[in-house]
C-alpha cells in the first residue's frame, strides 16, 4: 500500500501541488479500503502500486489546488501558480487505462472536465 509521504512526494515531483496532511491521510485511508479489491482483480504489485498513486492523488487534487508554476532564489524567492491544468484528467484517463476493474472508480468519480452535451430536439 502506498503511504502517505510518497503519495506527497508523487504529488510535489509529478504534479506540484501540496495538499494539507490530513487530506492526503483521508485519501490514503479511502484507497487502502479498497486493496483486496485489487488483489482480488489479479493486478501485480507494480499496477497496485500505480493505481494507488494515482487514485490518492486524484482524491487528495480534488478541490483543483493551485499548482507551482516556478519557484525564485532564495535570494529573493519568488512564486508562480498555475490554477488549471489538464494534468488530472489525463492521470483520470491514466488510472482508467491501468485499472480495467474499475476498483477504484467509486472513490474517483466521474472527470469533472468531461462535461455531456445534452440536446433536445422538437
Amino acid at each position: 500500500m502506498i503511504i502517505a509521504t510518497q503519495a506527497a512526494e508523487y504529488l510535489d515531483k509529478a504534479l506540484g501541488i501540496s495538499v494539507p496532511s490530513f487530506v492526503l491521510a483521508a485519501a490514503v485511508e479511502k484507497v487502502e479500503a479498497v486493496e483486496p479489491d485489487m488483489a482480488a482483480a489479479g493486478y501485480s504489485d507494480a499496477d497496485q502500486a500505480l493505481i494507488q498513486t494515482f487514485a490518492v492523488a486524484i482524491i487528495a487534487a480534488a478541490g483543483a489546488p493551485r499548482r507551482i508554476n516556478s519557484q525564485g532564489a532564495p535570494s529573493g524567492a519568488s512564486r508562480s501558480f498555475k490554477n488549471d491544468d489538464e494534468a488530472l484528467s489525463a492521470l483520470r484517463r491514466s488510472l482508467e487505462a491501468l485499472d480495467t476493474a474499475g476498483t477504484v472508480a467509486e472513490l474517483i468519480g466521474p472527470d469533472p472536465s468531461s462535461g455531456a452535451l445534452f440536446l433536445v430536439a422538437a
